[in-house]
């Protein structure tokens, strides 16, 4: 099934590197949804931390998707799947609910974008079977998501947190995400 799903992604994947300021050295991370590509880049602008998660991945061999997930079937505001590895690239997808503010879904930006440091941080990761390993190694049990259980580390927590603390400080940024 992820493979299904990288599949499926390659259509919005080649335009989105055709369009980089630089081609020779695409950003790793790639926000597919229009909404969140807009709040990404406010994330990016006003939080340190989440500057730094973004510089970390691009200085990896982890490429990271992110899109919008408002038909998710679990009680989980953001998710990182493992898709696949090719030519010793790793893929990650974050998908991400609409929350009420862009605090809030900036904050779980930045959660879910440690998660994809903690990959990069793991070289081992090169599956979705050495991904839940490593999960179960460095985190513990959150809840049951589609396809299985779902983890959390204390390092994303904290991340998150940091994410929000940093955004409430800049009175410029919008209040509602809007759909």
């Amino acid at each position: 099934i992820r493979v299904l799903a990288a599949l499926l992604l390659l259509p919005w994947v080649a335009p989105l590197a055709a369009a980089d300021d630089d081609p020779a050295d695409p950003p790793h991370v790639r926000v597919l949804d229009l909404r969140l590509r807009t709040l990404f880049e406010e994330g990016k602008d006003r939080s340190p931390t989440f500057q730094a998660l973004v510089r970390r991945l691009d200085q990896s061999n982890v490429v990271v998707y992110i899109e919008g997930d408002r038909w998710s079937t679990t009680s989980f505001a953001g998710r990182l799947s493992f898709l696949s590895t090719v030519a010793g690239t790793r893929y990650l997808l974050i998908r991400v609910a609409p929350l009420t503010s862009s605090i809030q879904q900036l904050a779980m930006m930045g959660h879910e974008l440690q998660h994809a440091v903690e990959v990069a941080d793991s070289p081992e990761v090169v599956d979705e079977e050495s991904f839940l390993r490593e999960y179960r190694r460095i985190g513990y049990i959150s809840g049951h998501v589609d396809s299985g259980l779902g983890f959390d580390t204390r390092a994303a927590i904290d991340a998150g947190w940091r994410v929000a603390e940093e955004l409430r400080s800049e009175p410029t940024l919008p209040v509602s995400v809007g759909d």
